[in-house]
């Protein structure tokens, strides 16, 4: 059975589609994005990190009806997807492109297992952690991982190091405005960031932008609509 969640908020999309072109254009010029967050954060415990992402982590099954817009130097492309979301970290990602083109995947935690066609999905979703910041869901820290952050105002900063790459995190849940955003890093180099706007009176996100200065591309992301799902196909995390 499915029960639909009302999104009070229109997508921004004609200004985000602007501000993407603007992202791409100064990526492409060698433009510098700065980081999230500052040098040195303090340690902050795995508990604390956990607490500061459990708002925006949904506690139902759901289905996400987007449209989703893939944009390099060289053009655009542009379709829609269906989402269905499990928790806590589990998600089947089927998507629709112009000429007939279609795919899909499986994303757990912060794996994707598998994709099909591999080179077509992996351009919407790239970076696990940042594809599901995308749809509005911080992760939990690794168990490996060492734990920073800290929190000015009503703006948290944490951040996850392991191996040499990082995931920060930025957000605050003040409604309206609430934000997430999310940034990976290897070392010192951004390989990519999300910029989600939510709803005006719930923590749900209707458009998201992320960026990949590598590539010198993006995936722009629409919510239309929102369902809560009370069964789940547990076939559908076979892959074909």
């Amino acid at each position: 059975m499915l029960q639909w969640l009302a999104l009070d908020r229109v997508s921004r999309g004609p200004y985000y589609a602007g501000a993407v072109a603007v992202a791409l254009a100064l990526i492409a010029c060698g433009v510098r994005i700065e980081p999230l967050a500052p040098e040195a954060l303090p340690a902050m415990s795995r508990e604390q990190a956990a607490q500061w992402a459990e708002p925006f982590q949904p506690a139902d099954a759901r289905l996400y009806d987007l449209r989703w817009t893939y944009q390099t130097q060289q053009g655009t492309t542009r379709g829609r997807a269906a989402l269905r979301f499990v928790p806590p970290d589990s998600v089947r990602f089927d998507y629709r492109a112009p000429f007939g083109r279609s795919g899909a995947a499986v994303v757990v935690g912060d794996e994707i297992l598998w994709s099909r066609p591999e080179e077509d999905v992996d351009r919407l979703i790239q970076i696990a952690p940042l594809f599901w910041a995308a749809m509005g869901i911080p992760l939990d820290p690794p168990a490996e991982a060492g734990v920073l952050g800290t929190q000015v105002g009503d703006v948290r900063t944490w951040q996850y190091a392991i191996r040499g790459d990082t995931l920060t995190y930025q957000a605050s849940t003040v409604l309206p405005g609430a934000s997430l955003r999310a940034e990976m890093r290897t070392g010192r180099e951004i390989v990519g960031t999300a910029d989600v706007a939510f709803a005006d009176s719930v923590l749900t996100p209707v458009s998201a932008t992320m960026l990949f200065p590598g590539s010198a591309s993006a995936v722009y992301f629409t919510v239309r609509g929102i369902e809560t799902l009370e069964e789940t196909d547990p076939n559908i995390w076979d892959e074909p």
